[in-house]
């Protein structure tokens, strides 16, 4: 199973997903994917679209690193699938990805640095565990969730099971 460019099944799907709720888009390597004029111009099932984020992940050198990003994105979309209130400012992965080593060194007692060698060896279980936490870390302070006024209609009950956050 040796393929470029492998990714998981709705992968481009997810992507689309998570770019309609980040409105100054997505980043990894200094390399932006805009949510405008992407959306606009394109739809999700399309081949140009697909070409266009596997553009961005191409400027990713290590193969390791790159799987952590996709990891990271599948991650994302489920938080904002199962989060439907939610709506993040530009998604930095990079960030994401050191702020998730910068836990595993500190729970591990490992000296932190620069190098994820210990974190992309980990197991892929312990990877994607704290690659969640640093996402729910970062939405929970605030880092790059993109605050709303939500409107509460009391008399409308669907609400009542949704987490609001403003």
């Amino acid at each position: 199973e040796g393929c470029w460019c492998r990714v998981p099944n709705q992968f481009y799907n997810q992507v689309w997903d998570i770019l309609r709720r980040t409105p100054k888009g997505i980043r990894v390597r200094n390399q932006v994917l805009p949510q405008q004029p992407t959306i606009n111009n394109m739809t999700h099932s399309e081949l140009q679209f697909a070409l266009y984020v596997e553009n961005m992940l191409n400027h990713i050198d290590k193969p390791e690193y790159r799987q952590l990003i996709v990891e990271l994105l599948c991650i994302v979309s489920t938080i904002l699938t199962r989060n439907p209130e939610l709506t993040l400012k530009e998604l930095n992965l990079d960030n994401l990805v050191n702020e998730a080593n910068r836990i595993f060194c500190k729970d591990n007692q490992l000296v932190r640095t620069e190098n994820l060698d210990n974190f992309i060896s980990a197991k892929y279980s312990t990877t994607t565990g704290y690659l969640a936490r640093a996402v729910v870390n970062n939405i929970l302070t605030g880092g790059q969730l993109e605050t709303s006024v939500v409107e509460i209609d009391d008399e409308n009950d669907q609400n009542e099971d949704k987490c609001m956050v403003s």
